[in-house]
């Protein structure tokens, strides 16, 4: 490859691996555990979609009814995390059989719904379906940081969280097309025929994850996987333990994440930092807006796709950015500004035209970038144990959701909508809160760095190479706090960083042949 298109392909997707297997190895990893995880999330957003096009008349919600819907799920989802992240982690069952499980029983519930006739039932289903559905958003995340090395991660992140995005989109212009075409179709409503399509669509992603999915690097028996390529899948990582998950060995592990800063951090940071800067998607405020604006239902279904497209687009840029300045820390307070803008416009709501609501409402977009970057800090930073760093990504969707049981009730209730006063205010807190959070990680991250396993240099077709990834830290491989003060800035080529590697073997005392 020539420098050109290192470069290029480095800011766009990371450093390339010199060694060609590596390379081969890499983009197949990426087909399938990307194309997997991204799938999964095209039936996201479907309550939203269904509740302002048809579905509150025909079920009867009231008041409340649609708030009581999303804390429903909210509970489910909170019970369902736990459980989930032991399960990922414990070596016992692989995640793909767990996955695909959990898809088909929330694809099921998602078909019981077209049939709901009261908000009760819709409660009962929406609980059921979030105890499976919290499997997905940070499982995939804690199976991202099991196969990628530290740059690898951001944009892969990125993928993955700008796939629950573009699940919002496909959902609403999917839901546009159905009004316009099956509406009222062998007698169902357009609302109902958004849950049945989503059930289709569910169940064969499910199968081809049975099918193709690659579990964990120290697990898997993927039939595309060469045993040369599963062995590298684990030489290219730092070498953490990897044990079937026992009482004495959980032990161990809940006693190191008691006393770790990251644990406390990183669950405070997304628990403030969700409810805040993803206003405008959680709470459905621009939805809202449009339907009391008076806009048709084809309308409402489409126009915030143009929101939903800017989530997409700043996520990505804005972890283009982290990844090439290696500050996971700067996109908070990037976010921050972004729903300062949005909630002040929107506490001037009579001065507002439709075209200033609309800006007011797009820029909320912004504030999704956290899934990716935030959730990629947390994977670099707690690599030394697989159940801390699973509890830990767990916990932060964990508490998000738990933060969000009584705060969408006291401060979005759906009866203050469109103009949601209390809510803008009480984003304005939070935002600004989880900003300090993320400096207190930057700051514990250098005060009290966490012993994160080394990278190794081994000999691998005769040649040094560094396994843990060139690109971030010589000999560490953390990414953060070099402890060898070596960094690689991760875009030259990989004849001179070879050459660099080949410099350390004097200070390498014993060198480890594989």
């Amino acid at each position: 490859m020539s420098r050109l298109q290192v470069k290029l392909e480095t800011f766009f997707w990371g450093k390339p691996p010199s060694d060609p297997k590596e390379r081969r190895l890499l983009l197949k990893l990426d087909l399938v555990i990307l194309s997997y995880v991204c799938l999964s999330y095209l039936d996201r957003a479907n309550l939203a979609n269904a509740y302002t096009t048809g579905m509150k008349e025909d079920v009867n919600f009231k008041g409340n009814d649609y708030t009581y819907a999303n804390s429903m799920f909210t509970a489910g989802y909170v019970i369902g995390q736990w459980p989930s992240a032991l399960i990922l982690s414990s070596g016992r069952i692989s995640p793909r059989f767990w996955f695909p499980f959990c898809m088909v029983a929330w694809g099921l519930c998602t078909l019981g719904t077209a049939w709901a006739t009261t908000p009760h039932q819709v409660w009962g289903i929406r609980f059921t379906q979030a105890l499976f559905e919290a499997s997905t958003f940070s499982g995939t995340h804690y199976i991202l940081g099991s196969w990628y090395k530290d740059y690898e991660l951001g944009k892969r992140s990125a993928v993955f969280a700008t796939a629950a995005q573009m699940g919002t989109l496909f959902s609403g212009i999917m839901q546009g097309g159905i009004i316009s075409n099956l509406e009222g179709k062998n007698g169902l409503r357009g609302w109902q025929f958004l849950f049945i399509i989503d059930f289709a669509i569910t169940i064969p992603i499910a199968i081809y994850g049975f099918l193709m999915f690659p579990g964990t690097p120290h697990t898997t028996k993927a039939f595309w996987l060469t045993e040369e390529e599963r062995q590298m899948c684990l030489r290219r990582l730092p070498h953490t333990e990897h044990v079937k998950m026992t009482p004495s060995t959980l032990g161990r592990s809940i006693k190191k994440l008691a006393k770790s800063w990251r644990w406390y951090l990183f669950t405070a940071l997304f628990m403030l930092s969700a409810t805040s800067f993803e206003k405008v998607g959680v709470y459905a405020e621009f939805n809202l807006w449009l339907k009391a604006a008076g806009y048709t239902k084809q309308q409402i279904s489409y126009y915030p796709s143009i929101f939903t497209a800017t989530a997409i687009l700043s996520t990505y840029i804005l972890t283009l950015i982290s990844d090439q300045t290696r500050n996971r820390f700067i996109i908070n307070p990037i976010m921050f500004g972004a729903v300062f803008i949005s909630s002040v416009m929107l506490l001037n709501w009579d001065h507002l035209n439709k075209g200033a609501h609309f800006f007011a409402y797009i820029i909320g977009g912004l504030g999704y970038a956290g899934q990716a970057s935030n959730f990629a800090w947390a994977n670099e930073l707690c690599r030394d144990d697989d159940v801390l760093r699973s509890i830990t990504l767990f916990s932060m969707n964990l508490f998000s959701n738990i933060w969000n049981l009584w705060y969408q009730i006291v401060a979005w209730p759906v009866v203050d909508a469109p103009r949601f006063r209390d809510g803008q205010i009480a984003t304005l807190v939070t935002g600004a809160a989880s900003v300090v959070v993320a400096i207190a990680i930057m700051y514990c991250s250098k005060r009290y760095p966490p012993d994160l396993p080394s990278a190794e240099i081994v000999e691998v077709d005769g040649r040094l190479t560094d396994v843990s990834g060139l690109g971030t830290d010589a000999g560490i491989g953390n990414g953060t706090g070099s402890k060898s003060g070596r960094h690689y800035d991760g875009d030259g080529d990989g004849e001179s960083e070879n050459k660099d590697v080949e410099n350390l073997h004097g200070a390498i005392s014993t060198v480890k042949h594989v």
